[in-house]
């Protein structure tokens, strides 16, 4: 196995990552090893390389791959490449997919359900309230949620989930080891211990503006559908619904007020079809079967520490935005989860009325939702 991941690295070094060439690789020489065998001739008739990466393939050399890998694994990081058994399914089936991916933690079993969440680094407090609600609710039904490890959006939805106990991935758009945005390192760390740090750079290869629009497809890649929560209308995280929807994978919208900005790219995102997402049971439901009740699972793991947020707490008290209805169904919410037709009634609202409702405190973090529309305070 570790002589195939040699011809992989020596793949990745000449084509770089983000290349299309992989697939069409496949397909012509069988394996990466057949084409290192094939030698120039043979690369130039193919017809699939330019005069730039066929000299990369002349220059590298499988010793230069394996120096790499050392580095890799002195560092603490793992290193696969698609005919390993751990290899994300999902990611092989991308038009482009990674020659080889690093990473540092645990990588899911293969029928996990993982979904992306994404946003703008310029989050507003109410998208990150959401955010981290959203990736609560979703990690306590047992998915993994996966995001790319920036400030704001990411960083409530990497939060989130590990305040659930539940997994999360990190996708960067640099080396695993290189010092980016050092405020998340404590993050970092923490993800890599429940769940993963992973990459397609090898080590000491820092970010860059071409980097992330990269690095974006494998987050989207990993995933059975993207969520967006906070999106300008330009945004890094709607490059992420691109690659998304280019995957086939489906794509999720929070709702935001018209004269939020940054839920521009997010609402325009709805009216062009995204899935409208009120609840992590509006995801769910999408995928019946992979997912487990929140008390399944809650008395069998430890809840890490999570490292300091960079935005204040939560207020203690009902924010005075609030509707009449929001703080009428507010009175209504138990502790322990109840569908919502009970809240409505004991609230004296509609189902429509209450729905509508509990999506104002879910927004500012005064509801839980459960599966089969249940809610808590």
């Amino acid at each position: 196995m570790e002589d195939n991941l040699l011809y992989w690295l020596w793949l990745q070094h000449a084509l770089g990552p983000g290349s299309t060439k992989p697939r069409k690789l496949l397909a012509h020489y069988g394996s990466a090893r057949a084409c290192y065998e094939s030698g120039r001739e043979s690369w130039e008739q193919a017809g699939i390389f330019t005069p730039v990466e066929r000299k990369r393939m002349a220059d590298g050399t499988l010793e230069q791959a394996a120096a790499q890998l050392r580095l890799a694994q002195s560092l603490g990081q793992s290193v696969i490449c698609p005919d390993h058994p751990e290899f994300p399914v999902l990611l092989r089936e991308i038009p482009s997919p990674p020659c080889v991916l690093y990473y540092k933690g645990t990588l899911p079993p293969a029928d996990a359900l993982c979904i992306a969440m994404v946003g703008t680094r310029q989050a507003t407090p109410d998208g990150l309230a959401a955010a981290d609600r959203l990736s609560y609710s979703l990690a306590k039904a047992g998915v993994v949620v996966v995001s790319g490890g920036a400030l704001g959006i990411d960083s409530a939805c990497h939060r989130g989930a590990l305040r659930a106990g539940g997994k999360t991935l990190c996708i960067l758009g640099c080396g695993i080891d290189y010092n980016y945005l050092m405020k998340n390192a404590p993050l970092r760390e923490t993800i890599s211990q429940n769940g993963a740090l992973i990459s397609e750079y090898p080590p000491n290869t820092p970010s860059s503006a071409h980097s992330f629009p990269i690095r974006n497809r494998l987050i989207s890649g990993l995933c059975a559908g993207t969520v967006v929560v906070e999106a300008a209308k330009k945004s890094g995280a709607l490059i992420t619904v691109s690659a998304a929807i280019e995957q086939g994978r489906d794509v999720f919208a929070v709702p935001g007020a018209m004269v939020n900005e940054a839920a521009r790219g997010a609402n325009e995102l709805i009216r062009e079809g995204a899935k409208p997402v009120m609840s992590a049971q509006d995801i769910l439901e999408e995928y019946p079967g992979r997912y487990w009740e929140e008390t399944e699972k809650e008395s069998s793991r430890s809840i890490p520490a999570v490292p300091e947020e960079e935005t204040a707490p939560e207020p203690l008290e009902l924010p005075g935005a609030l509707s009449a209805n929001a703080a009428k169904l507010y009175q209504a919410l138990g502790t322990s989860p109840r569908h919502i037709t009970e809240i409505a009634l004991d609230a004296g609202l509609s189902v429509h009325h209450a729905l509508a409702a509990v999506t104002e405190l879910e927004l500012c973090g005064r509801a839980r939702s459960f599966s089969g529309r249940r809610y808590s305070r």
